[in-house]
């Protein structure tokens, strides 16, 4: 069985389960447009029910999705593709990329930045959510000699990262860092009442949130 095979079996019916990285990506997206998001066309990557693609069709002038799995989403244009081969062309530049949870799986995490910036307009905005290696639950775990959670060391996860990673990856590739933020710092509100609280810790400190959450803008060359 091939690689892509074996990705389409685990993902195949995956829809998104954690709505706060969803919610925090959303409001990067409308904070840098100011608000004025009914023009833009959007791509996501990894795309999924639950996802930015999903929440956002029929919002915005066209709202597309590629997945290595062939999804029919309502209101969402889809391909199928492995990102390790590359992005489709869908005749278009984008306003904004969206990668939720995407990089860890990709064998050249430096050729999918480039392709997505080829497929940016000047200024466009690149929206990455990865599952964070130093979060604080992984410091103390490492730190007496345990593994890292599940969602940060799960298979199929080829890449590992930290806010400087990743903030290294995109400089270095033709991007400006708007913002970081982090789902949530020891549990979200899928877990506890209370979460809503470490959520917002998240984005104070977000070197030790569970889920990176970066916006970064195409520079000019």
């Amino acid at each position: 069985m091939s690689h892509t095979d074996q990705n389409q079996q685990i993902f195949e019916e995956f829809t998104v389960p954690d709505a706060v990285r969803i919610r925090k990506s959303l409001e990067l997206v409308k904070d840098y447009f100011h608000g004025e998001i009914s023009k833009l066309c959007l791509l996501e990557c990894g795309a999924a029910r639950g996802g930015v693609a999903n929440a956002l069709c029929g919002k915005i002038a066209r709202c597309c999705g590629v997945d290595i799995h062939p999804r029919n989403m309502e209101g969402v244009e889809m391909r199928q593709m492995d990102l390790n081969d590359g992005l489709p062309d869908f005749g278009v530049y984008f306003d904004v990329i969206f990668a939720g949870e995407v990089m860890e799986h990709l064998f050249d995490d430096v050729k999918f930045i480039k392709n997505c910036r080829e497929r940016l307009t000047d200024g466009g905005l690149l929206v990455i959510t990865v599952p964070n290696l130093l979060f604080i639950l992984n410091r103390i775990r490492m730190l007496f000699g345990g593994m890292p959670v599940f969602f940060a060391y799960a298979p199929y996860h080829y890449r590992f990262y930290g806010k400087k990673t990743l903030r290294k990856i995109l400089e270095d590739n033709g991007f400006e860092v708007i913002k970081t933020r982090s789902s949530h710092i020891l549990f979200s509100t899928r877990r506890s009442k209370i979460g809503k609280i470490f959520e917002l810790l998240g984005d104070v400190f977000p070197s030790i949130g569970a889920h990176l959450i970066i916006s970064a803008k195409k520079t000019t060359d």
